[in-house]
């Protein structure tokens, strides 16, 4: 548990400061510490992260964390929360791919990151 806290902390000092917002009060369930850098490693990877909204969030089965984010697309509109895994420990975090992006990715890489994330979120978070 304090490796966990030791390695949520420097995620934090690695990022800067993002306002995110946990809009149902989920956050208490996992701490904020884990909220805190859970949100900012997932933000990594938004166009716009301090507009992001989080909800949802939980332990995982087997140690990630486990959430729902709704993002803004390029008119800044909310598109809708879409399931997210987060592993602190590891420093990996993805959301959940749509079916053209997986059928369609950008790269070998995309398409690695969207089997890891798919392969975590089977082993962490319901449905």
């Amino acid at each position: 548990m304090i490796r966990a806290a030791c390695l949520a902390l420097a995620v934090l000092a690695a990022l800067p400061a993002m306002a995110q917002t946990v809009t149902d009060g989920s956050d208490a369930a996992i701490g904020p510490e884990v909220s805190v850098a859970v949100t900012a490693l997932v933000g990594k990877g938004l166009k716009s992260p301090a507009d992001a909204r989080y909800s949802r969030l939980r332990r995982g089965k087997a140690g990630a964390v486990c959430g729902e984010v709704d993002v803004t697309n390029r008119m800044g509109a909310h598109v809708g929360p879409r399931a997210f895994v987060a592993d602190p420990g590891s420093g990996f975090s993805g959301i959940m791919p749509d079916a053209a992006e997986i059928r369609h990715p950008s790269s070998m890489a995309q398409y690695q990151g969207f089997q890891r994330t798919l392969a975590l979120l089977a082993a962490n978070c319901d449905g």
